[in-house]
């Protein structure tokens, strides 16, 4: 019997609390497809309306959990190992000095990918859809029988597979393996030809956009009652970081250049999302803003602050700030800002580049050079004319190209085309 089933629910592999699997199964949902998240992390997050959640644990075979656990001592250390090994090269490769932990991490997620296959083809799909390429890719090149898609995040194919060896086999062996590749990058998409051998027709960047009714600009009394909550003075400028508080997104620079123009301006408050696992980064950030009498200019909104919540925070911003470095795509938190009439300040990168050919209107700065991100970020403060403007370019640029439901059909089109020949294949 055919795993394949055109009437199927629309399978998603990836991890049940992350927003992005969340995001497209409610969307599918929305669109009348029934959607189940298969996943091998225990989540702690209800997942969206119409969208349900089965554990991959209860899929692994008895041998394949002999062979995981005889192999474990000699695996764990490779997985260790090899990430000092490759250093330089990982260094050469990205212009990092060093991996950061999670990404060479593959010994659970390889393993897990064979449980992840057989939950996914038990439920007889009409396609699989794995959120991010080296962790959840292979699970999805093990579901023969059925249209398999990858969405790359960005740091998986950039940097992941840099840091090990094993990574690179396992992410290219995926990626060649799967029928669609949808990257959320234009530059992204011929890199991952090029660096992996794809065919151009594989592999298509198609942009998430963002949904224009959740994200706008805050009404004037939104903004009071939302200043009004925090005891932030309602005619400060209120600049917000849109990426999480960790060094891979740039938090370092990012407060040093908070700190600089908090100092050299008066009606300056500060928005910061942190997102998960930045704890310790925040504890020390805290720790520089009080000693430098500066705490009530700042406000951090902690962990993974919901949707809603970070619409709310973004349809208030004057100004926001993004500088994710190699491995970023054309991030859903930059456009979702920018929807909200913030003036983009963005790490120069060749993506953001490809957007202002289109009509995205931004401030480029450098990598790692605070004084240019705070004379940019002081020269936007005091003009309110600049901010203004981009507000209306963007505006047009992101009705005309980012529209969610639009860039969300263009997504489904795409998997019905390659989905054709196993409905053929069914048929006869």
């Amino acid at each position: 019997m055919s795993v394949f089933d055109p009437d199927g629910p629309a399978v998603s592999l990836g991890n049940s609390d992350s927003i992005f699997p969340n995001q497209l199964a409610r969307e599918w949902s929305c669109r009348g497809m029934p959607s189940v998240i298969v996943t091998s992390t225990t989540g702690n997050s209800e997942p969206p309306d119409g969208v349900s959640v089965v554990q991959s644990q209860g899929f692994e075979r008895l041998s394949t959990k002999i062979v995981r656990k005889l192999s474990n001592p000699v695996t764990r250390r490779l997985e260790r190992f090899l990430p000092r090994w490759q250093r330089g090269r990982y260094s050469r490769r990205t212009g990092r000095q060093q991996p950061e932990p999670w990404e060479w991490y593959w010994v659970d997620h390889f393993w897990d990918s064979f449980s992840r296959a057989r939950a996914a083809l038990a439920l007889r799909p009409r396609f699989v859809f794995a959120h991010e390429a080296s962790s959840y890719g292979l699970s999805a090149a093990l579901c023969r029988g059925v249209p398999r898609i990858i969405f790359p995040w960005g740091g998986d194919v950039f940097n992941y597979v840099e840091s090990s060896i094993v990574i690179d086999r396992i992410t290219t062996y995926a990626l060649r393996h799967v029928d669609l590749v949808v990257p959320a990058s234009v530059v992204a998409a011929q890199y991952i030809r090029e660096r992996f051998g794809l065919s151009e027709d594989k592999v298509q960047a198609v942009s998430w956009g963002v949904d224009l009714h959740q994200f706008s600009r805050a009404s004037v009394e939104h903004r009071a009652t939302f200043c009004k909550e925090l005891a932030i003075d309602p005619s400060s400028i209120l600049v917000l970081n849109s990426r999480r508080f960790r060094p891979f997104w740039g938090c370092t620079p990012v407060l040093e250049s908070f700190l600089q123009l908090a100092q050299r301006t008066e009606g300056t408050h500060f928005l910061l999302l942190t997102g998960s696992g930045a704890e310790e980064n925040v504890q020390a950030a805290r720790r520089r803003i009080e000693g430098a009498g500066l705490a009530s200019r700042f406000t951090f909104f902690m962990g993974n602050v919901p949707l809603s919540r970070c619409s709310e925070v973004m349809s208030v911003a004057d100004i926001f700030v993004s500088l994710a470095g190699r491995g970023d795509m054309r991030s859903s938190s930059v456009l979702q800002a920018t929807a909200c009439g913030g003036a983009p300040v963005i790490l120069d990168a060749l993506e953001y580049r490809e957007m202002a050919k289109q009509g995205f209107a931004c401030e480029f700065v450098r990598p790692d050079d605070v004084e240019d991100l705070t004379v940019v970020l002081h020269r936007l403060v005091t003009d309110e004319g600049r901010r203004s403007s981009m507000r209306e370019q963007n505006r047009r640029y992101v009705t005309e190209h980012e529209d969610h439901n639009r860039q969300m059909t263009r997504m489904l089109d795409l998997i019905g085309e390659v989905s054709r020949p196993y409905q053929d294949r069914t048929i006869r």
